[in-house]
């Protein structure tokens, strides 16, 4: 049977401890007491929608990942979550090449999927972008409050997808970016998708880099555009370690198992 008080007491402790996962699992370990009528206050105060791990929609995909999210805030399409999708994961600061990549990747695989990304300025933001342009959905997953849109210069596309896709966060209302926060975003991405792209990535000490290394450990489809031989960028590295190369959409959809 559904138990509606867990349900209020996870949102409560969500919002309290700002998404915190280790905060949040602990108040659950040490029962920390929460009146009802608080919990049920803090849950009915929310101007988003949210899910729980205990609601029996929440996404299969994510149960497998470390610390997978208690509570999702969101606005949107909650149902994407069930669609195919790539994750398209990649650094802020991007080459001509690396954005014809993400362009040239997205336009001919993404149309009738989703594309999943986090939000981030250069190949995020640039993804995001051209799956709307090719009339396809995707989903944001922030690293901030789902009401806190960062970086600010991406507000528009936040506000596009906001209203006309699926805007996801574990982090409650204007909850601020913090360092540690977007590695927790990038399981999140990798986790709810089928496998990821990664047009342009610049260093092995980098956001992207833990995406890569997540989708690898979760046996997840890793798909690397190959660079031109002097290429700063380490994509080729990522080749010859094992990542399967981006060739064309065809193949890309048979590393995705797609049909």
């Amino acid at each position: 049977m559904f138990d509606y008080d867990s349900r209020y007491l996870l949102v409560y402790f969500a919002v309290k401890y700002q998404g915190d996962f280790q905060k949040i699992y602990s108040a659950l370990v040490l029962k920390e007491e929460v009146p009802y009528e608080e919990a049920k206050k803090v849950y009915d105060s929310l101007k988003c929608k949210v899910m729980t791990l205990l609601d029996y929609d929440y996404p299969e995909k994510l149960k497998t990942v470390c610390q997978p999210p208690m509570v999702l805030f969101y606005y949107g399409d909650i149902s994407l979550l069930d669609k195919e999708s790539l994750a398209v994961v990649g650094s802020r600061e991007y080459s001509n090449y690396g954005k014809h990549c993400t362009e040239r990747i997205i336009k001919d695989v993404i149309p009738g999927r989703v594309l999943i990304s986090g939000l981030a300025k250069g190949i995020d933001a640039i993804a995001h972008e051209t799956a709307i342009k090719c009339g396809a959905k995707t989903i944001a997953v922030l690293g901030s409050g789902i009401d806190y849109c960062y970086p600010s210069d991406n507000k528009e596309l936040y506000e596009e997808i906001k209203k006309n896709h699926l805007l996801i966060s574990e982090y409650p209302g204007k909850t601020p970016p913090n360092a540690h926060q977007f590695p927790m975003r990038n399981r999140i991405v990798v986790g709810l998708s089928d496998g990821i792209f990664v047009p342009q990535i610049n260093s092995f000490m980098s956001g992207t880099m833990i995406s890569y290394c997540l989708a690898v450990e979760s046996n997840k489809a890793v798909i690397v555009a190959p660079h031109p031989i002097g290429s700063p960028c380490i994509n080729n590295e990522l080749i010859n370690e094992g990542a399967a190369v981006a060739i064309n959409a065809k193949q890309i959809k048979y590393e995705l198992k797609w049909r």
